[in-house]
């Protein structure tokens, strides 16, 4: 699988690492940045330079607001939102660990901070570097807990019993709100992968969202209507350690979602998801260990 490694011009594009370190009695403390020109404190990260890669933008803006070089860095996932004046940004983080340096205060930097998890979650100003930063402690605490955001697709009309392909019926009005508010949802989320059936309101329901975070759409077999839920448990499977979004059907989610409370999975939310609706799920060795559903 690859994605976009520099920058596209037709968004806001950042790049950041959330820095771990463990304490002498070896729990995770992440290092916090304040800005004095917002007065907040965030994950240090910042603009990508013409031609720079997203990790290079990284290793180099975390050194230069810190002080402090930035080793073996794992991918986290990609975020964006939306700015004040509607142009999607986008930042891309890495864990990583300290390789050196001190701080000094900066034009950009005037503090900084080594927090716990709890602690730096209720000091952070934004709900995007809080999920960073939940994905990241999970990776610190458990190098195979993975993250899986699995979407029934938006509304797409009524299926006509005379048409003999209904693989390529189409998002309706309804349906692309949906779309909107479900990549405004996903997009608060790391994400390191997308896949989807091949129907064209699966693709059309994920398609924009991928374009938006620059990672591309893999079609996946076991997201097809019909396919058997033991499917999609092996794709899960094989995305242990991803924070990855699928896309799929009404029968296929109720089928796996049934499959899960059979093993005894704790589950918050129905059996039978909602068009629109997702379920995030939390993974351990490939293995789903936890479940909470989200409406439309």
């Amino acid at each position: 699988m690859t994605y976009r490694q520099t920058a596209p011009t037709d968004s806001i594009w950042a790049a950041g690492c959330v820095v771990a370190k463990l304490s002498k009695k070896g729990n995770p403390r992440y290092l916090l940045v304040h800005r004095p020109r917002y007065d907040d404190w965030s994950l240090p990260k910042g603009k990508l330079d013409r031609r720079e890669t997203f990790l290079e933008g990284a290793l180099r803006e975390t050194e230069e607001e810190t002080g402090i070089r930035a080793k073996k860095p794992k991918l986290v996932g990609t975020v964006g939102y939306i700015t004040k004046v509607g142009n999607p940004k986008i930042v891309r983080w890495w864990l990583a660990a300290p390789g050196g340096g001190s701080f000094k205060r900066n034009r950009e930097v005037d503090q900084i901070a080594w927090l716990s998890r709890t602690k730096a979650h209720k000091r952070l100003a934004y709900r995007n570097d809080r999920a960073v930063l939940d994905r990241a402690h999970d990776m610190m605490k458990n190098r195979s807990a993975g993250t899986i955001h699995l979407v029934r697709h938006a509304l797409a009309g009524t299926r006509k019993p005379t048409d003999p392909d209904d693989s390529r019926r189409r998002l309706d009005k309804k349906g692309k709100k949906q779309r909107t508010a479900i990549e405004r949802e996903l997009m608060a989320h790391p994400v390191t992968r997308i896949g989807s059936s091949n129907f064209t309101r699966c693709m059309e329901t994920v398609a924009p969202f991928a374009k938006t975070l620059g990672i591309p759409v893999e079609p996946e077999a076991a997201l097809i209507e019909g396919s058997h839920p033991e499917r999609l448990v092996s794709l899960i499977n094989e995305l242990r350690q991803e924070a990855a979004v699928l896309c799929s059907h009404g029968d296929v989610i109720t089928n796996f979602i049934g499959h899960l409370a059979a093993e005894g999975v704790p589950l918050d939310g129905p059996l039978e998801p909602e068009k629109g609706s997702i379920w995030h799920l939390r993974t351990i060795k490939g293995r789903v260990v936890s479940g909470t559903y989200l409406s439309p």
